[in-house]
């Protein structure tokens, strides 16, 4: 039986863009230390673009999900944008599932931002 990878969290901002990726298995006990870069982020200024990158990401539950959702919802009252990079089929069957594909811009490259 094969170990799941690390969770970890990359952030890469670059002027009004920040790129999050997460790596490994979101879910109750990783969740808080998502949650805890989404609430640092959020305190940037001048931010207009992030970019969740799920591509890394090997399981995902609900609390993830959550965690996801809020930051969208308060960074769109903040005037900035939330775009999810598609994720693993597991991943993806669960935003589908929650209907959440039809909620959230997703696209399967962040190259396709520009």
């Amino acid at each position: 039986m094969t170990r799941p990878p690390a969770f970890r969290i990359l952030t890469h901002e670059s002027g009004s863009r920040v790129e999050i990726a997460i790596h490994g298995e979101l879910d109750l006990a990783t969740t808080p230390q998502l949650e805890a870069e989404f609430q640092r982020i959020g305190g940037l200024d001048g931010v207009e673009l992030a970019i969740v990158d799920l591509r890394n990401l090997a399981f995902l539950d609900s609390t993830g999900l959550e965690a996801i959702m809020k930051f969208e919802a308060r960074s769109r009252a903040k005037g900035a944008e939330v775009v999810v990079v598609r994720g693993p089929r597991a991943v993806e069957r669960l935003f589908a599932v929650m209907q959440l594909d039809k909620k959230l811009r997703i696209v399967d490259d962040p190259d396709e931002l520009g």
